[in-house]
């Protein structure tokens, strides 16, 4: 005898292994809840109805309870086990993953996404075969809604007193139904600023595009980038200064003469950080001939004494004040260099708002094609 099909969403009697009927493709569905648990027993009593499975992650009994069964093991489980409230299981679950089966790239459960009117807990209609019938609402009765309520924020010309200025019901309403010859709303060009070849190098090519206070902003952010520019090029020459301290010590340390807990802070790095001295002994005989160089060497100053290797450096062990000397002076310029670039950035962005001002501002005057003739009179 062929067993009895299994019911949407209710889960069948235990029996043989090779008597549990397949699902079938139409019974793979969501959208049905269980009643009961097996179909054509209705004769029998509560008792002979009730499956003991077990089923689901509690391995429980076919209880009357609302079910689900899950895509992939087949297995059956109770809503209130999965957490899944029965009208969403019946209505927004597409794809029913049980938590077992469940892995977060392939295996997982998938929901319907719910009607666009506020409240709404049925599917929309973008999965009809009908591109024509796909909507975001359930029905035209909520898309009527949805429009009604947000037609009702705008204020109406008789309430408002700066209808003007404002846009009113009326006028919404107005703008809607002028585009139903169009077919619906589409993006416009850009109204201005949108002219090609109007600038190069940050200067217009044609005449009367900036005015003569806007030409001096230019300028000066120009040269102000400029400057801020060569301020990030000492603070680079700075950190390699650092390096080639840190190098030193290094180089003392391998010829024993330093140990490790040797500060070896060199006293040419108390110019880093302050830009100006810093300049000023750049341009001098040993400034220059380190740099030309690509190293720190031993002092030029005469007045130094000691090792060759270790002259003109800090030769205390666990020196306090020089603690952390490397570190401490690579963050400081770092930190120079970020606030430099930004300020910089900054300018370069207000320059490129006053052009685009300037180009929308050009255009609209080529466009209106305005103006002025004076008389003598």
């Amino acid at each position: 005898m062929r067993p009895a099909s299994k019911k949407k969403g209710t889960a069948a009697k235990k029996g043989p292994k090779k008597a549990r009927a397949s699902k079938s493709k139409a019974n793979s569905k969501k959208d049905a809840s269980s009643t009961g648990p097996t179909a054509g027993a209705h004769d029998a009593s509560s008792d002979d109805e009730t499956d003991n499975g077990p089923y689901c992650i509690c391995r429980g009994p076919d209880d009357h309870r609302w079910m689900i069964s899950c895509d992939v093991c087949e297995d059956w489980f109770h809503g209130e086990c999965v957490n899944l409230d029965k009208d969403i299981g019946e209505k927004l679950v597409e794809r029913f993953v049980c938590p077992n089966c469940t892995d977060g790239k392939r295996n997982y459960t998938k929901y319907k996404k719910t009607c666009s009117l506020a409240g709404c807990k049925n599917p929309a209609r973008l999965y009809t075969k009908s591109l024509k019938d796909r909507s975001v609402f359930c029905c035209n009765d909520h898309c009527d809604a949805w429009w009604t309520s947000m037609i009702n924020t705008l204020p109406t010309k008789a309430a408002s007193e700066k209808a003007i200025e404002v846009l009113t019901q009326e006028d919404f309403v107005g703008l809607l139904i002028s585009t139903s010859e169009q077919g619906g709303w589409k993006l416009g060009d850009k109204p201005f600023g949108n002219m090609e070849g109007l600038w190069s190098n940050g200067l217009p090519t044609r005449s009367g595009v900036l005015s003569d206070e806007e030409q001096a902003f230019l300028k000066n952010s120009a040269a102000e980038r400029l400057a801020l520019g060569n301020e990030i090029v000492q603070y680079k020459k700075m950190m390699q200064l650092i390096d080639w301290a840190n190098h030193r010590r290094q180089l003392a340390i391998e010829a024993g003469k330093f140990t490790k807990e040797s500060c070896g802070y060199d006293w040419r790095l108390d110019t880093v950080s302050v830009r100006h001295q810093f300049s000023e002994w750049l341009e001098t005989p040993e400034g220059q001939a380190t740099f030309k160089a690509g190293k720190l060497d031993t002092p030029l100053d005469p007045e130094l004494q000691g090792d060759p290797a270790t002259r003109g450096t800090c030769e205390k062990k666990r020196c306090k004040p020089h603690n952390g000397w490397y570190k401490l002076l690579m963050s400081a310029v770092r930190t120079l260099i970020k606030e430099t670039a930004t300020a910089a950035a900054d300018k370069l962005n207000a320059e490129e708002v006053m052009r685009q001002a300037a180009e929308a501002r050009f255009e609209r005057r080529q466009l209106e094609n305005n103006s002025v003739e004076y008389l003598d009179g």
